[in-house]
């Protein structure tokens, strides 16, 4: 059997210092999907893992769930990182494959749909009209993303949940914790111990968010999570953590980094922001008859943010005139 390819462009996806500097990441993504499309990665910290960097062969592996599953490694984290989440025992949505998948994900389900979202929609109003009044008020300049990018999605997304808007910043702490276990600036601490303290005290806050919900059950998606039942059982405290945990974190974290993306793709780009100044309907996506496409949409593609998403194959699978091995990300 051959090696498999190894270039030292696919590093860059396991520095976090590289998605400060886009011009060096998109040239390295260029040259992986020109040069080396399937690319083996051993870097210091990590498990080694397989840099799939071409549309296709993504979009191939991510239909395909039957062969790439998520569990169990679905996201590129540092060797120790996955080792604490393992120890605690977190299993999230993006843990679970089918048929498991389909019945977690059921639980709170309606709470995404049209109709929530409607009655949803005073709140988020409300929300975002505090943040771009604090925004004016702070004179020529703010920190946009601390204080309204990470800020505003963290509170519509802790609203749904019912919690009390006092620990909304420590939530944000929290979760910042949980992802940012290898950022200087958001990590708890260096030491494993440190970093395990993070894990266990939001499996603390959320144990007794549960044991509050299941003796005063409420009209919010917390309650729905706490009393829930599988097969006639209620969720174990790590099934309920493991619920909340994902929607806290992922539903806040992925939109500030869409916000916070699309207000600079605006700032780069001053003739598409003036179209939205001049013609709102842009933002909101309701022309259809827009050549150059909607700027709303751009701004979602420019920002969208996110970790790196991981799948392993079941079976030797061949991607492109690469073969992976079984248990290999």
């Amino acid at each position: 059997m051959t090696a498999p390819t190894m270039d030292e462009a696919a590093k860059v996806l396991a520095d976090p210092l590289a998605y400060a500097d886009e011009p060096k990441l998109h040239a390295a993504l260029a040259h992986l999907r020109a040069n080396a499309p399937v690319s083996w990665v051993e870097v210091p910290s990590y498990r080694p893992f397989w840099a799939i960097t071409k549309h296709a062969d993504i979009m191939a592996i991510e239909r395909d769930n039957t062969l790439f599953t998520n569990s169990p490694r679905p996201v590129l984290m540092t060797r120790e990182a996955d080792e604490q989440q393992a120890a605690v025992g977190i299993n999230t949505l993006i843990h679970m494959d089918d048929p498991q998948h389909r019945v977690v994900r059921a639980i709170g389900a309606d709470w995404f749909r049209p109709k929530a979202m409607r009655a949803l929609k005073v709140r988020v109003d409300e929300l975002a009209k505090r943040f771009v009044d604090n925004m004016m008020e702070s004179g020529d300049g703010c920190d946009f993303v601390q204080e309204v990018a990470v800020n505003y999605p963290l509170y519509v997304i802790m609203s749904m949940l019912g919690l009390p808007e006092q620990d909304f910043p420590r939530m944000l702490k929290y979760t910042q914790e949980m992802f940012g276990n290898d950022d200087a600036e958001l990590q708890r601490g260096t030491t494993k111990e440190e970093q395990m303290a993070a894990l266990l005290d939001m499996f603390a806050y959320f144990t007794a968010v549960t044991a509050s919900r299941r003796e005063n059950p409420t009209e919010d998606l917390a309650s729905a999570i706490a009393n829930a039942t599988i097969d006639g059982e209620p969720l174990s405290d790590i099934e309920t953590v493991s619920y909340y945990a994902i929607v806290a974190a992922a539903g806040h974290d992925t939109t500030s980094a869409v916000i916070s993306g699309g207000l600079h793709a605006l700032i780069e780009h001053p003739d598409q922001l003036a179209r939205i100044r001049d013609d709102p309907e842009h933002a909101t996506g309701r022309r259809r008859d827009d050549p150059l496409g909607h700027a709303g949409q751009g701004v979602h593609a420019h920002g969208a943010g996110g970790h790196h998403g991981s799948r392993c194959p079941d079976r030797r699978r061949r991607i492109g005139a690469v073969v992976l091995r079984f248990g290999k990300s």
